[in-house]
């Protein structure tokens, strides 16, 4: 469903989604301290991207783009972000922040997908791992490959299936990987 809003400059076209999925852009600092963070809501997958793609490059630096592994109810997130906004007014002016955080919280998820993340390119190790699905005990529905591994969105499942996989940590929410961006040049902006 689309919605038009006719305020005197505001032409602008939305879509009404029950459910949204968000990108989140983590710049590293070595390899496991975070040093900035950009989330956005998608809306549009591609231009999103693309979007997320420019604000990292005008940041600079080395960027990890990631996408949420289960969408987030917004009916649920506006609740909650309501009464945030009742008991913290102050935080009107971050509001768009504010809903971001809100959908990220587990009440918010609608889905209930697992992530395998998965760190090693070892054939003989990823082939122990491919009997599993292969047997029908785990149901992939996507893969993607990361710098030190590989991301597996999946469908529940046991979870004792791998304890004996120390090279795998089974998430029930998280991110899965996208793409790494590293970028060294400057942006030239004119005002």
């Amino acid at each position: 469903m689309y919605c038009e809003r006719d305020m005197s400059n505001n032409k602008e076209k939305q879509e009404l989604k029950d459910s949204v999925h968000l990108y989140l852009a983590l710049q590293r600092e070595g390899t496991a301290k975070d040093k900035k963070c950009i989330r956005q809501v998608i809306k549009d997958e591609a231009l999103d991207l693309r979007i997320l793609e420019a604000k990292c490059k005008v940041l600079g630096g080395k960027w990890r783009i990631h996408k949420t592994v289960n969408a987030r109810d917004c009916e649920k997130a506006r609740i909650i972000l309501l009464k945030m906004l009742i008991d913290h007014p102050e935080k009107a002016s971050v509001i768009d922040s504010e809903w971001r955080t809100v959908l990220m919280q587990r009440e918010c998820r609608t889905t209930d997908l697992f992530m395998l993340d998965i760190d090693t390119q070892e054939p003989e190790k990823l082939e122990k791992i491919n009997k599993l699905w292969v047997d029908g005990f785990i149901t992939i529905r996507y893969t993607t490959k990361t710098p030190k591994g590989y991301h597996y969105i999946c469908e529940p499942f046991d979870t004792r299936l791998l304890s004996n996989f120390d090279f795998i940590t089974v998430l029930r929410d998280g991110y899965y990987f996208i793409e790494e961006i590293l970028w060294e040049g400057t942006i030239n902006t004119f005002i």
